[in-house]
C-alpha cells in the first residue's frame, strides 16, 4: 500500500462532501454518512464509547452514544466516515478494528468536521470572529480558533487581517 499525507486525505474528505453537495456549516456529518450508504443509529452505550462501526448484514452501521453531547457525537460520526472513505479509497485499507493508529480517519474526520475551505469562506464573510464561527460550525470555540491557526487566518498574536 502506497504511503498518503496528510493533504490526500484532507482531499477526501473535501471530495467526499462536494459528491455529497454540503457546502454549508454546519456540516451535516449524518447527511454525508447517509450519502454513502451508511446508516446511523443513535443507542445507548457504556459511557466508554462514543461511536463504533459494526456490520449488518455485512454492511457498515455506525452506532453513536445517545448519552454523550451533540458534538461528540458528530466528531465520531466524522472520525467512523473516514474510515470508510479510506475504505472505499482502497479496499485493501480494510477497518482498523485494533489498529493502535487512527490518524488517517483524524484527519479525515477533522476536515469533515471543520473543512478548509468552508472555514476560509466563513471567516472572511464574518471578519474571523472565531466566536461566531463556533457557533455556526457547531464546535467550541477553542476548536475553532485552533483551525483558524492551522489554517493560517489567525495569528497566535492578532488576526490576519487580508482584505
Amino acid at each position: 500500500m502506497a504511503l498518503k499525507t496528510d493533504a490526500y486525505y484532507r482531499k477526501l474528505a473535501e471530495d467526499a462532501l462536494r459528491v455529497a453537495g454540503i457546502d454549508e456549516p454546519p456540516v451535516e456529518v449524518e447527511r454525508l454518512a447517509r450519502h454513502f450508504g451508511i446508516p446511523v443509529r443513535a443507542v445507548q452505550l457504556p459511557t466508554f464509547f462514543t461511536g463504533a462501526i459494526v456490520y449488518e448484514d455485512g454492511l457498515p452501521l455506525m452506532l453513536l452514544n445517545a448519552n454523550k453531547e451533540q458534538w461528540k457525537q458528530r466528531e465520531a460520526l466524522a472520525h467512523m466516515v473516514g474510515h470508510v472513505l479510506v475504505v472505499l479509497d482502497d479496499p485493501s485499507a480494510g477497518y482498523p478494528r485494533a489498529a493502535l493508529d487512527h490518524t488517517d480517519a483524524d484527519v479525515i474526520g477533522a476536515q469533515i468536521v471543520l473543512p478548509e475551505s468552508l472555514v476560509r469562506d466563513q471567516a472572511a464573510k464574518w471578519f474571523n470572529d472565531h466566536r461566531y464561527l463556533a457557533r455556526l460550525f457547531a464546535v467550541d470555540e477553542r476548536r475553532m480558533m485552533n483551525r483558524m491557526l492551522e489554517l493560517g487566518i489567525i495569528k497566535q498574536r492578532g488576526i490576519l487581517w487580508d482584505y
